[in-house]
């Protein structure tokens, strides 16, 4: 096995080979034959990685990074610390006019009313619904809407590698978009998603646009009331725990690199060893 530091030295061949994403589908493919995955019933999330770097390299995108730490980009030979003080009071940040320059990947990023917002990446998971069993894993950028995409990408990774084709999806209110309902619809599949509060098409005048995908939403309302539905959204709880594991167990509550692809790369590892685990205890138990 390597050790970390040949790791870190081969790591791009491995991301220019694929090696993590084969392992981990490797894993996958194992649950599949075993029979512990449902192929049809899925559950997807996203969640928060917080990136490795500091906040206060979010610096404006005109403002020279030697003088954002304290020191002059004229010279001078004065001290300079490493790590200066900052007052961010009364600033506004954003992504428009700020960056990070230790990772200028990272997006500044909330995910819940009331939360802080910080540096970060966002990684999804689709879990089967059976046992939880995690079967795609992606890494985006921090924006609102990542997930929905991200998880449009995953389901179509499924079925060109493994001709999956879930029957339901459940997910949460972050999932709550009509173009990402009727882009499951034409997929053939069933949207299991929670929703907002409020008027289903919203208190403001529509356009005519506007329509379908009121109507998608007003169609997902209506499956509220199914039982399938209420199964769907119990078993959602499941892609959580496996989400839980990989940041804490795993380590990704916070990347320990720069770089999405070198994210990607743990979120496949943490993943795949969260599936043998999984595998382990279930077929003992069987």
């Amino acid at each position: 096995m390597f050790d970390a530091t040949a790791f870190t030295h081969n790591r791009p061949r491995l991301d220019a080979h694929g090696i993590t994403a084969a392992f981990f589908e490797a894993v996958v493919r194992q649950a599949l034959d075993a029979g512990l995955c449902s192929e049809e019933h899925f559950s997807v999330d996203g969640t928060l990685i917080q990136s490795y770097a500091s906040i206060k390299s979010f610096i404006p995108k005109d403002q020279d990074d030697d003088a954002a730490s304290g020191g002059s980009s004229r010279g001078g030979g004065g001290f300079k610390p490493r790590n200066a003080e900052v007052d961010f009071h009364g600033q506004k940040r954003s992504n428009t006019s700020h960056f990070s320059t230790t990772d200028p990947e990272a997006r500044l990023y909330k995910k819940g009313v009331g939360q802080g917002a910080y540096l970060s990446h966002l990684g999804h998971v689709i879990s089967d619904n059976r046992h939880g069993l995690i079967m795609a894993t992606g890494v985006s950028e921090a924006n609102g809407k990542a997930e929905c995409n991200s998880a449009l990408d995953m389901l179509d990774g499924l079925h060109a590698r493994r001709g999956v084709v879930p029957t339901t999806l459940g997910a949460d209110k972050g999932y709550d978009s009509g173009p990402w309902m009727i882009e499951l619809e034409r997929r053939g599949i069933t949207p299991h998603a929670a929703m907002r509060e409020g008027p289903v098409g919203g208190v403001c005048r529509r356009e005519k646009k506007d329509r379908p995908l009121i109507a998608a939403r007003k169609r997902m309302a209506r499956r509220h009331a199914d039982e399938g539905y209420r199964l769907s959204q119990r078993a959602r709880k499941k892609v959580e725990e496996g989400i839980g594991w990989c940041k804490t167990i795993a380590g990704l509550a916070r990347a320990r690199h720069v770089g999405r692809w070198k994210i990607q790369q743990q979120l496949d590892l943490a993943a795949a060893a969260y599936n043998l685990v999984r595998m382990r205890k279930l077929l003992l138990a069987g």
